[in-house]
């Protein structure tokens, strides 16, 4: 199971996805062993008027962090903007919210969660 985790600092789950400056990518096979590796996120986070987006009511989209993390079974984050959610929602991208913070705890519970549960 492939695994993106927006991250700051390697270490811990950044608070806001989709301004995140990369993603762990964490693949975990059927034994437990993990690989990871990091993509830098290069979403534009600026608008034609110079301010950067907030969760208003203004349209933006993400497709660009959606073909980021193709081939992605779960996107883990604190939290999702709505544009965030609808953009990897539609692109069948799973995503699940997750309180604990260091990445490693957080995608072990991810992890138990789906073997425990599957989607």
């Amino acid at each position: 199971m492939k695994f993106a985790v927006p991250t700051n600092d390697r270490k811990t789950l950044a608070e806001r996805s989709g301004r995140a400056i990369e993603f762990a990518i964490i693949d975990i096979d059927s034994t437990g062993t993990n690989s990871t590796s990091y993509l830098t996120n290069e979403h534009e986070h600026t608008h034609h008027n110079g301010d950067t987006h907030s969760n208003n009511d203004e349209e933006h989209g993400h497709d660009d962090l959606v073909a980021l993390l193709e081939g992605i079974d779960v996107v883990v984050g604190r939290k999702f903007g709505p544009h965030f959610a609808k953009d990897f929602h539609n692109a069948g991208i799973k995503m699940k919210i997750t309180k604990t913070i260091p990445i490693d705890d957080a995608v072990k519970e991810i992890f138990e969660t789906f073997n425990n549960n599957p989607m």
